[in-house]
């Protein structure tokens, strides 16, 4: 294999972006996340960055030095991939550039520098909770340019804060900011051009560029206080400036905090952001202008004593360029200004444009500007418009000092277009309208707001269509600024306590107990732990139908629909120790339902998330097909794994429910000599069943095993499993796309594949495209990577396999085809299709892709080095640029083929992640540091 995996410092959830200096350089700083389930404190105060854990200190990462213990100083700049790994801070004392794509490139016209340089792609990586400090009382700040990435993904438990070196988050103008650049459009840039230098914020050299899906990166959970150092006299810097930014950067829950200039500002670009959070800025909270055109929503606004206004808005740039029309949902904003300022909240300027939906614009009763106008509309540019490209739709009009005084829409006519509501904003603890006006009766319809604008360029598939006014949510269902933004920032919520929900029992504060059988539907609402001190069998349907032949259980009952629905967020907890397990039945349906900041987490109760085998696991069941049915038969029963009753039938569309980003980890319990089971096991589940961002971690026996079924998986992650990372047998014919296996000193294969069951069934022949595989065993165990075996087909597009340096056993061979059934089927429904071969052990070995015995097609076979950058992307030349998978084609070129082109994307690229580093898709939801 090739030693080109530079998985260096990846030691959390995230990885952030951020492009190096050095020629030709792919740099990447990270900055890592504590374990999820282990607390570390958030916004409010002086964080420590959360607990290590209580292991070894954390040492300053390579490519910083430590100032003292737990302090470490950041370099000027940044050329290669770094990560801040969380348990230590971060000193800025000056200037820190990411990459080198700020300098200029329209002087050589070909992408590269003026001095002939390349750009560099640097990735800056933040963990988790880490803490980056600007030194007090300089310009200290990070610049982001062009190119390169930040990876700066925290959680609601711990947030990244960037502020200064002194203590609490009180001050203001005490440090500089963070900058952020990109390629996306800038109405500056000339029509029709290639490269585009647009000169930055906080003389910061050059953006800008025709790319509007460029990424920058990710920052999620990420707060910013106490910038806006004043650099020269009378300039300061925002607290986030993101210029030529563009939409491929994710940023979601955001905060900035006593910025001594604007909280954010948007110079041109696309970007989108939810969950904003701008409080206590002392000049404009949110400004836009030189053609911004992104998508914001649920932003709070909240001003504490500003000279400026909530909203400043323009478009500045070019007189000529596209304007600046973005478009708001979901605003709250409190405006609160210092004595003799302008009486309005926000204020349109020099042709901007702007469409404001669902919107609350109150005043704080401590302004000492006495407030009377909502919207100022300032010259003929902004003013020629409104009701085309300046919009107000659903809006809270309480926009005057003094109680009653609900103050003027705006300066000009043509804002009221019926949807404006001059009442009293009545905002509660949780900063949620509870004026009647605020509930909506129908939810918004982008389609139709764009249809209706045409000016509009709303991006509905970003959006979300809301029927409340205001930020937050009136029902109280999502506080969601709540325990992450800095302490009493935005106020003190009135949150829920929650407790244990009927058919649990509480077993202590925030612990509940679930019953050996759930019978009826159950909701395991966040905010608790759940659990399992033995088997949970969710519904009946694991009985035996064949018996009666009629659709009911052997005792004459009807098999039950029950549902199990799992909240964002929740816990569920083994008994360590035990064959705690949870079984769902076929009939009955798992709604394990949790995002990318609050992932469901199934492990055993001790602390930490790094065992193995400690629980036992998740088995679903199902009515899909299995090749140890009888053909042509209605009910068919198949004795299923972890003695866990009976599934299987004749429905390919059947549905189990959903699994959505879930981590299972630490199972595998060995309920009798020899025998675990499966990190989750999957009997006969078929395609209705959806299964999205899937996590098994550490289990001792394999990783997910499919027995017959169709069921389709997408961005799965299966790593540290002490056997097989992913099984299949038994007539499986599903679809798998984006497949990261990482083993960890395992015992067996990354794949092991058969088709068991009836020697004379159907094969297993599923479809598997976009897969990575990082091989690394124990000692003394087979040398291959793969092994298909028993009469098992398979269908691997776009595939790389490399090798672990600390792999124990010498691995020197991709894929082994153990029996004459197995070998007959190669070629026709055992198939490699665009396959990167780095399957040998030692630097620029990239073994054989098969033993002897067999004879693969290997036109689209590469020997040459995984080339895996700290994103797990592969970086060699020949893992881009191919034609997009053509599913209708290959299914024709391969009569055996069953690929779901509806369900399977065509992509241009080998592994399972996008090399241009647009989609980090296994980021902030995955096992700290399992990547």
């Amino acid at each position: 294999m090739t030693r080109s995996i530079k998985l260096h410092l990846i030691s959390a959830v995230l990885v952030t972006f951020l492009a190096a200096c050095s020629d030709g350089d792919n740099t990447t700083i990270n900055i890592e996340a504590p374990p999820s389930n282990g607390g570390g404190d958030s916004g409010g105060g002086d964080s420590g960055g959360g607990d290590s854990g209580g292991e070894t200190p954390v040492s300053c990462p390579e490519g910083t030095s430590e100032v003292s213990e737990g302090l470490c100083e950041l370099p000027a700049t940044i050329s290669t991939d770094l990560t801040l790994s969380a348990g230590v801070k971060y000193l800025m004392t000056d200037r820190v550039t990411v990459g080198n794509g700020n300098g200029q490139l329209e002087s050589n016209g070909d992408g590269s520098l003026a001095d002939g340089a390349d750009v560099q792609s640097v990735t800056l990586t933040i963990e988790a909770g880490v803490e980056v400090l600007g030194k007090s009382g300089t310009f200290a700040n990070l610049l982001v340019t062009r190119g390169s990435k930040i990876l700066a993904a925290g959680t609601a438990d711990a947030p990244i804060i960037f502020s200064s070196d002194d203590e609490g988050y009180d001050g203001s103008g005490e440090w500089g900011g963070l900058i952020i650049h990109g390629y996306a459009p800038h109405n500056e840039c000339a029509e029709g051009g290639s490269y585009c230098d647009i000169d930055a914020e906080g003389e910061s050299g050059f953006a800008g560029g025709y790319d509007p899906d460029d990424s920058s990166g990710v920052l999620r959970y990420v707060v910013v206080a106490e910038g806006g150092y004043e650099f020269s006299t009378g300039n300061e810097i925002n607290g986030i400036s993101l210029v030529g930014v563009g939409r491929g950067t994710e940023m979601d829950y955001v905060q900035v905090h006593g910025n001594s200039d604007d909280g954010i500002e948007l110079y041109g670009g696309t970007v989108n952001l939810k969950h904003g959070v701008f409080t206590n800025n002392n000049d404009d909270s949110v400004d836009w202008d030189e053609g911004y055109q992104g998508n914001l929503q649920y932003i709070i606004v909240k001003q504490g004593a500003s000279k400026g206004e909530a909203f400043e808005m323009d478009t500045e740039g070019s007189s000529d360029g596209f304007l600046s029309k973005p478009t708001l949902a979901n605003v709250t904003v409190v405006a609160e200004k210092i004595a003799d300022r302008a009486d309005y909240s926000l204020n349109f300027k020099k042709r901007s444009a702007g469409f404001f939906h669902n919107t609350i614009v109150t005043v704080s009763p401590d302004s000492e500007t006495a407030l009377t106008t909502c919207v100022n509309v300032d010259g003929s540019g902004s003013q020629a418009l409104v009701g085309e490209a300046l919009v107000l739709n659903n809006w809270i009009q309480d926009c005057a000092s003094g109680s009653g005084d609900r103050g003027t829409l705006a300066n000009v006519a043509g804002l009221d277009n019926g949807t404006i509501a001059a009442v009293a904003a009545q905002l509660d603890d949780n900063f949620a309208s509870q004026a009647s006006a605020a509930v909506l009766s129908n939810t918004i319809d982008w389609a139709a707001v764009n249809s209706a604008y045409p000016e509009s360029v709303a991006d509905a598939g970003y959006l979300d269509a809301t029927n409340f006014i205001g930020a937050v949510n009136p029902d109280g269902s999502d506080v969601w600024w709540a325990n992450w933004t800095i302490a009493g920032s935005v106020g003190n919520p009135s949150l829920p306590v929650a407790s244990c929900p009927s058919g649990t029992d509480e077993l202590e504060g925030g612990l509940c107990l679930l019953p050996p059988t759930v019978s009826s539907d159950l909701t395991l609402t966040a905010g608790v732990d759940y659990l399992m001190e033995g088997r949970v069998t969710v519904g009946n349907g694991n009985g035996q139908l064949e018996i009666n032949g009629d659709g009911t259980l052997a005792d004459g009952s009807s098999v039950r629909n029950v549902t199990l629905t799992i909240e964002p967020g929740v816990k569920v907890l083994g008994k360590t120790g035990t064959f705690a397990n949870l079984v769902i039945t076929r009939g009955s349906k798992l709604m394990a339902m949790g995002t990318q900041s609050a992932p469901i987490v199934f492990s055993s109760d001790d602390e930490g998330l790094d065992g193995s085998g400690e629980w036992g696991g998740l088995i679903m069941h199902g009515y899909g097909k299995h090749n140890e049915c009888s053909e042509g038969g209605s009910y068919c029963d198949i004795d299923s794994e972890g003695e866990s009753g009976f599934a299987g039938g004749y429905d390919p569309n059947d549905s189990s429910g959903v699994l959505r980003y879930v981590v299972v980890a630490e199972g595998g319990y060995e309920f009798s000599t020899g025998n675990e089971i499966n990190g989750i096991s999957l009997v006969a589940v078929g395609n209705g069943t959806e299964m999205d961002y899937i996590q098994v971690h550490g289990n001792s026996d394999d990783g997910i095993e499919f027995y017959g079924g169709n069921v389709n998986v997408k961005h799965g992650v299966f790593t540290n499993n002490n056997d097989d990372s992913v099984d299949w047998d038994e007539g499986y014919q599903g679809n798998l796309q984006y497949i990261i296996v990482k083993q960890g000193a395992s015992k067996g294969e990354a794949f092991e594949m058969d088709t068991e069951g009836s020697s004379e069934g159907f094969l297993s022949k599923p479809t598997l495209a976009n897969v990575t595989i990082i091989n690394d065993k124990v000692a003394d165990r087979a040398t291959y990577s793969l092994n298909f075996k028993k009469r098992s087909g398979g269908f691997f597009h776009n595939t790389i396999v490399t090798v672990a340096g600390t792999s124990q056993t010498v691995v020197d061979t991709c894929i082994n085809v153990d029996g004459s059934g197995s070998e007959a089927l190669a070629g026709t429904a055992l198939v490699v299709n665009n396959w990167i071969q780095d399957c040998g052990q030692g630097e620029g070995v990239h073994g054989t892709l098969s033993g002897s015995n067999v004879s693969f097609d290997t036109t689209t076979v590469v020997e040459t080095n995984a080339e895996l950058d700290a994103l797990l992307s592969s970086q060699a030349p020949e893992a881009i640029g191919l034609e997009p998978l053509d599913w209708d084609l290959i299914n024709g070129a391969y009569p055996e083929s069953v690929a779901d082109g509806t369900y399977l994307d065509s992509t241009d690229y080998i592994g399972a992640v996008d090399p241009d580093g647009s989609d980090l898709w296994w980021a902030g939801w995955t096992v700290p540091g399992s990547l």
